[in-house]
């Protein structure tokens, strides 16, 4: 018995060929059993399916030729190794063998499903279809292996299925002992390169590269390194050793085949392990069987914890995100509590500080009408009696010609003080006393005093100014008291002066061009004729500007601007922008005051709190909580800065000569910044929080994971290890 690879020659494989023409006649009658028809054609031999008489179990009858021999020594070998692996329950069992029969013969037991090459003819299975015959074959393989004998010729075609689809190794032919040196061919492309050579040692690698293949064909369809280049080298090879030249040569210049790596359901895991087992150096590969079996048994434990290991990730994670809109509710619904909280805390405030700057601003009005009223003897001074002298001195003023009277005063009203006339003397006293009480007691200085005629001529003034003295004033509503300023060349006839102390409407400086109003009180002979008018002009923004600063000073914030307005008229009369902004000249300034008109919204407001026709009540406040200023809507860069969201606290002053609203006006955002700033920190905490604990998941999660590979990895090597 030869112990070479048998190599047909032309003679061989034509005998070969004339043997799969055979017709369906068995090649011999074998008693006790009952040929029914043939399962198959090799190169040595037919197979064929038959019935045993005595029990009725179908078996399967291999027959091999004489021909010179060599059918002898494959059907020896191969009934050596089958009685060898007789117990295995993964290997085809040999049940009868007849050596001396013609031809020869072995009976084995019949597998129902066929081989797996023909099961592969319908197309890759699946995944885990694939994966559960690699394990099979593989332990079948470790069973031959433990028994010492080495495969050599492992493909699809020498893989049966039986009823269960169970894996049945069969066909040893080629198959050598561990201890043997002789070389065994397998078949192309499930043969390892090394094995291609006819002096090759037999390895149990070279199962291992078969398994390789076989998983690659299972996967994809086809067995690696195939193509119709190298099949058609293969075909025009004159001789065997070219063949297997041709073959080793080819895979080892070709890359490593990668198509299963792009095979749904393919993980890398898998992927690997078929590299391992193509690997085309030997020491690359995967030593055996069963650390082939070990990696798929670690895959699947990986896989089948993959649920519970993505659970306790995602478990957190989702518990995490649940809770996520929980607290971005709650935390939405705490700081728009807390805004509105602080919203109305600070309009509180606003609005004591705009009914005290209302009152404060009465009063003062009233107090400098009262001063006037006390120069000109309309009412006792501080000591109880009427200042008798400067009232002569104004009676007897009035007696003279206002052509002369405005003369002297442009004559002499630069004059050293003591050369100027006696009545100029305490007129000019008067003003610089009322400016010095207003100095000690930090009030804003009057724009100017002055006096009229009956007919409203301007007879004195100070500060002197040479375009008014002279001029004539009758137009103007603190000489007439009549709530409106006439044009100047269209004053009525029947004009009169004031008959009591009166407070003009706002009008715009022509010096200035702000608003400001006039105090302003009769002057009176002994027959309680009004023979002139005494008044006093100040701009209402430094007057309110002086008064709060008091309130600002005591209510310790510098975000409030105080504005007012003309509440009949909706008027914007003082503003923070106003006292930077420099109009061109006062039709510029009447042109911009036209447009600093209230809200409709805010006056609506107003209207429907207080009342259209009803007397405003100081001690009464109007709250917006989105009030729009006037300022910011106009189309000056300058005034840009206003156009944001405000609250407002609106008081009424309480007096029909004084119809004005102060408005303390503050801007939400800034309001709002501590509450901001809160959610601020709160969301930091709150990501910081979140991810901290997912990092924590994280690193326990990893260390599990670390411990169950740990374990995973222990065991296949003690398995391997002990198998070895």
């Amino acid at each position: 018995m030869s112990d070479r690879t048998e190599i047909q020659d032309d003679d061989e494989r034509e005998d070969a060929r004339q043997l799969s023409l055979q017709g369906n006649d068995p090649p011999s009658e074998i008693e006790g059993y009952s040929v029914i028809r043939r399962l198959g054609t090799g190169a040595y031999g037919t197979v064929w399916l038959a019935r045993e008489d005595r029990t009725g179990r179908m078996v399967a009858i291999k027959y091999y030729p004489h021909r010179r021999g060599l059918n002898w020594s494959l059907l020896n070998r191969e009934v050596e190794k089958l009685a060898t692996l007789y117990s295995s329950r993964n290997i085809v069992r040999l049940l009868d063998v007849g050596w001396n029969a013609e031809p020869p013969y072995y009976v084995m037991e019949y597998v129902e499903n066929g081989s797996l090459g023909a099961y592969l003819a319908a197309g890759p299975p699946g995944v885990t279809e694939s994966v559960r015959i690699s394990q099979q074959v593989c332990g079948a393989l470790i069973e031959a292996h433990g028994a010492g004998v080495l495969h050599c010729d492992l493909k699809p075609d020498n893989v049966l299925l039986d009823t269960q689809f169970q894996v049945r190794l069969c066909d040893f032919g080629q198959s050598r002992m561990s201890h043997e040196k002789s070389s065994a061919l397998g078949t192309l492309y499930y043969m390892a390169p090394e094995q291609a050579d006819l002096e090759a040692i037999p390895d149990a690698r070279w199962d291992v590269y078969a398994v390789g293949a076989m998983m690659y064909h299972l996967l994809t369809g086809q067995p690696p390194y195939r193509d119709s280049v190298i099949q058609r080298k293969l075909e025009l090879a004159k001789s065997l050793p070219e063949r297997l030249r041709i073959y080793q040569q080819h895979i080892r210049d070709t890359p490593l085949p990668d198509k299963h790596h792009s095979v749904k359901g393919v993980d890398k895991q898998l992927a690997s392990i078929v590299d391992q087992c193509l690997a085309t150096d030997p020491l690359a590969r995967l030593p055996n069987a069963q650390a082939i079996l070990t990696l798929l048994a670690t895959r699947e434990r990986n896989r089948s914890r993959r649920p519970l290991l993505l659970l306790g990730v995602l478990g957190p994670i989702l518990l995490t995100c649940a809770m996520v809109p929980i607290f971005l509710g709650a935390m939405k619904k705490n700081i728009s509590e807390g805004e509105i909280q602080t919203i109305e805390g600070r309009q509180d405030a606003n609005a004591l500080v705009a009914i005290g700057q209302a009152t404060l601003l009465q009063k003062e009005l009233l107090r400098r009408l009262s001063e006037m009223e006390e120069l000109t003897g309309q009412q006792p001074g501080a000591s109880g009696k009427k200042n008798d002298e400067i009232v002569q001195t104004l009676m007897k003023l009035m007696q003279r010609p206002s052509d002369e009277v405005v003369a002297e005063m442009k004559r002499l009203h630069d004059a050293p003080f003591e050369e100027r006339p006696d009545w100029m003397q305490q007129l000019d006293r008067a003003h610089d006393v009322a400016d010095e009480k207003n100095l000690a007691n930090g009030r804003s200085l009057d724009t100017s005093w002055f006096l009229t005629d009956a007919e409203g001529r301007a007879l004195w003034r100070r500060n002197f100014s040479d375009d008014t003295v002279g001029t004539n004033f009758s137009w103007r509503d603190y000489f007439h008291g009549d709530n409106v300023e006439y044009p100047e060349d269209g004053v009525p006839a029947d004009v009169r002066p004031i008959q009591q102390a009166h407070v003009s409407i706002p009008f715009v400086s022509k010096a200035t061009h702000r608003y400001m109003v006039a105090l302003s009180v009769p002057v009176r002979d002994t027959d309680n004729n009004v023979i002139g008018v005494f008044a006093r002009t100040l701009h209402l923004g430094d007057l309110q500007e002086r008064l709060g600063q008091d309130l600002r000073g005591k209510t310790d914030s510098d975000s409030r601007l105080i504005s007012l307005a003309d509440r009949r008229e909706s008027q914007l009369l003082d503003h923070e922008w106003l006292k930077d902004e420099v109009f061109q000249d006062e039709e510029d300034a009447k042109r911009i005051f036209q447009q600093l008109r209230l809200p409709r919204e805010t006056l609506s407001l107003i209207e429907s709190q207080l009342g259209k026709n009803n007397q405003s009540n100081v001690n009464q406040d109007i709250r917006e909580l989105q009030y729009v200023d006037p300022v910011g809507q106009l189309k000056i860069p300058s005034a840009r800065a206003y156009d944001e969201e405000w609250i407002a606290a609106i008081a009424p002053m309480n007096s029909q000569e004084m119809p004005w609203l102060v408005i303390v006006q503050e801007k939400r955002s800034v309001i709002v910044e501590p509450v901001q700033e809160m959610k601020r920190r709160m969301t930091s905490q709150a990501i910081y929080a979140v991810l901290a604990s997912m990092l924590t998941m994280a690193g326990v999660w990893l260390f599990v994971w670390q411990a169950l590979t740990r374990a995973s990895e222990t065991g296949p090597r003690r398995e391997t290890s002990e198998s070895g």
